[in-house]
């Protein structure tokens, strides 16, 4: 049975944010019901006549999971149709205009170009087949879920949809309004705000190129590989934003048990250690059972990586085994919370297959299988976290501990994972644990993400602050 939605305060500001903005970003931290804010504003505009119908580019978790559950959840939203543009009934209700939500994941809005047989054949992207040349869309409301996804100004999938989202000269464009939505803005440098800012607001505030982005406002090295903020230029970009992206953080409108983070440190095995330090400093290590070897510095780190987990692969993909030190530092931590539900994040399949393995009681992640999981009847479930990190809520109902295996040199992932445990409906204190092998990759990895992480909340604090200033001038 669908229940009344009754919005918290900060909801209030977010559902009048889009009320407010044709061209709107809610940088609106894990946890705080941007989804149902937004199918709100979407609900209103359509009963009032103002939009067509809404075209939603999402991961296809989210897109498969949390948009559906939550238009059924809510009695205000539960009237509207929501259909998956991958399967025979969305395509129907996008001829027949019968739906009122349109989903669509990123990867299939480009054209591919593949070989078949020695022949290239072209296979057409939904914007060639369904929106270009179409002057009779069904929508005119373009929502982008995890706007974060399109912090690459290069790649394909939202080069496709780009040219169609405004006036162009050439053509008068269907969408009327473009929402963008993430908890994780810059997750990895300002670098990834262009494209996402680029989309809805066509290149006003940030520049129509990344090149301009990239020379108005950064600095590089003498190769162009890394690129610094120039003076003065953060405090530039956050301003330019003030005006398109309503910033809101958790810890300023949610009350949520105390989250502990805690490194557990594990020491390789002196011969495991040796050999470590061979494959960092000459790319290649010979093993009783074979070599592993890194072509490039960036192969090097993954390689690493495998290497700190226990076990790596080599050129042909077999695995080879080193240590069992992490495994070990798990068998303490399930030891310390005394049976209760924990969930295991890792990095690789030959890591998910050891801890199966180690631990009979263990359950790979599937998520058919979350009542049980909230019902407290999983022991340890075991997933990869790029998997798990977006459109998955109601892990926080029984679980009150995390443990990552491997660390993430992404501090999207990191983050939005974590917020799977720490988010609303969390009733207890969590522990967020990270199990790092010292002297190693593990050490940079993890002070690579502090850095991430300071960075994005001085955008999201600065923003903030001057989005108060103007309302305290307004007044």
């Amino acid at each position: 049975m669908a229940e009344t939605f009754t919005p918290y305060e900060y909801q209030e500001t977010m559902l009048e944010w889009l009320r407010d903005h044709d061209d709107a970003l809610l940088f609106v931290q894990m946890g705080l019901g941007k989804t149902a804010v937004t199918l709100t504003a979407i609900s209103e505009l359509i009963l009032e006549g103002a939009c067509r119908g809404v075209l939603l580019v999402a991961p296809i978790r989210v897109m498969a999971i949390t948009w559906p559950d939550q238009v059924a959840r809510w009695e205000h939203t539960s009237w509207m149709k929501i259909v998956n543009m991958r399967t025979e009934e969305g395509l129907q209700a996008w001829k027949d205009h019968s739906a009122q939500i349109y989903m669509i994941n990123p990867e299939k809005l480009p054209s591919l170009t593949r070989t078949v047989k020695g022949k290239q054949k072209k296979y057409p992207g939904f914007v060639e087949k369904y929106i270009k040349g179409n002057k009779n869309l069904p929508v005119d409301l373009f929502v982008l879920d995890e706007s974060s996804t399109a912090k690459s100004s290069s790649g394909k999938r939202f080069k496709a949809i780009k040219p169609w989202l405004h006036d162009n000269g050439k053509f008068k464009t269907p969408f009327k309004r473009r929402w963008g939505l993430t908890g994780t803005p810059a997750a990895q440098s300002y670098l990834g705000l262009h494209n996402q800012v680029l989309l809805m607001d066509n290149g006003k505030r940030l520049g129509t190129s990344f090149y301009q982005f990239k020379q108005r406002w950064w600095d590089s090295d003498y190769l162009g590989w890394t690129w610094t903020l120039k003076k003065g230029a953060k405090e530039e970009i956050d301003a330019k934003l003030a005006d398109i992206a309503l910033v809101m953080m958790g810890e300023d409108w949610l009350n949520l048990p105390r989250c502990e983070v805690r490194d557990v440190e594990v020491s390789l095995p002196k011969d495991a250690m040796k050999k470590y330090r061979t494959l960092e400093k000459e790319y290649l290590v010979e093993l009783e059972t074979g070599e592993i070897e890194a072509l490039s510095a960036a192969a090097l780190m993954m390689k690493l990586t495998q290497f700190t987990a226990g076990c790596a692969y080599d050129a042909e993909k077999d695995t080879h085994l080193l240590h069992d030190a992490k495994l070990k530092a798990l068998k303490a931590i399930r030891k310390e919370r005394k049976g209760e539900p924990l969930l295991v994040l890792t990095s690789f399949i030959h890591e998910r297959a050891r801890v199966m393995e180690a631990f009979p009681e263990a359950e790979e992640f599937d998520e058919n299988s979350m009542d049980r999981w909230k019902a407290g009847e999983i022991p340890m479930w075991v997933g990869d976290a790029r998997s798990l990190c977006h459109g998955i809520d109601g892990m926080q109902e029984s679980a009150k501990a995390l443990v990552w295996m491997s660390q993430t040199y992404s501090n999207e992932v990191y983050q939005q994972a974590n917020a799977r445990l720490v988010r609303m409906g969390q009733e207890h204190e969590t522990t967020i644990y990270r199990v790092i092998a010292k002297g190693t990759v593990d050490d940079a990895i993890v002070e690579a993400l502090r850095v991430k992480g300071d960075q994005q909340d001085g955008l999201m604090r600065s923003i903030k602050a001057l989005q108060q200033l103007r309302k305290s001038e307004k007044s």
